[in-house]
């Protein structure tokens, strides 16, 4: 091939590459805004912004298939090999966790609806100081992968990854915390039931945060750590 030809075939490639990383930062972006605003609707008793949390997972959902496109391109198109390879492989596990996270936080805002429907009355803030707590910290996880990926910090995913997020033992003490509740008051077992699969949906968004951190430490180096713990 001409080097002219050569050159150009790989600035153009370069490009392709850059356009999937910023489509990944949008998608993550869209998500953690998401998440921030099922937090809100919490916090404002907000069934309205709920809502429109559910109306705005389409925007999650077509950043997926734009990525899978472009995934789909780059992978007939230049046959990647290596490192490319190792990347585009991995973004295309992390999309999948991210448009995950959005459904989660689609049924978290189904549940916030239910919870501040106009024909009860409001559960009490204690009951909701667990959601909030579970949710911030999943919150700061997503917002740390995220950055770490657009930096290439391997450091980073390293120390995520050995970091003790407590969002697990977090959800079990909330469980634990909102029977005492219902024991004093059996009435309020419903508002609990919903509250308890808020925060389960919020387990499972911290799953698929270590998950996506995972991938980047495979992308960034190429060792595959999932399932480190089985023999």
């Amino acid at each position: 091939m001409n080097p002219v030809a050569k050159e150009h075939t790989s600035l153009v490639f370069e490009g392709e590459l850059d356009n999937l990383h910023y489509l990944v930062l949008e998608m993550a972006g869209l998500v953690i805004n998401q998440l921030q605003s099922a937090l809100k609707a919490v916090q404002d008793r907000d069934s309205h912004l709920a809502e429109n949390i559910i109306l705005n997972d389409r925007l999650i959902d077509n950043h997926e298939l734009t990525i899978d496109g472009a995934i789909v391109t780059l992978l007939a198109k230049r046959s990647p090999v290596a490192n490319d390879l190792r990347k585009i492989m991995s973004v295309s596990k992390m999309v999948v966790d991210l448009e995950l996270i959005g459904d989660e936080i689609v049924k978290i805002s189904r549940l916030i609806m239910a919870l501040f429907d106009n024909g009860s009355s409001d559960p009490n803030q204690l009951l909701l100081r667990d959601i909030i707590k579970m949710g911030e910290m999943i919150s700061n996880m997503l917002k740390q992968v995220t950055q770490y990926f657009d930096t290439g910090d391997l450091d980073g995913a390293y120390t995520l990854l050995n970091e003790k997020w407590d969002y697990g033992e977090e959800y079990q003490a909330g469980i634990r915390r909102q029977l005492t509740f219902v024991i004093e008051n059996p009435r309020i077992l419903s508002r609990l039931l919903n509250i308890f699969q808020i925060m389960k949906s919020l387990e499972r968004c911290g799953d698929h945060c270590r998950n996506m951190n995972e991938y980047l430490i495979f992308m960034f180096e190429g060792k595959n750590i999932r399932h480190r713990y089985v023999d």
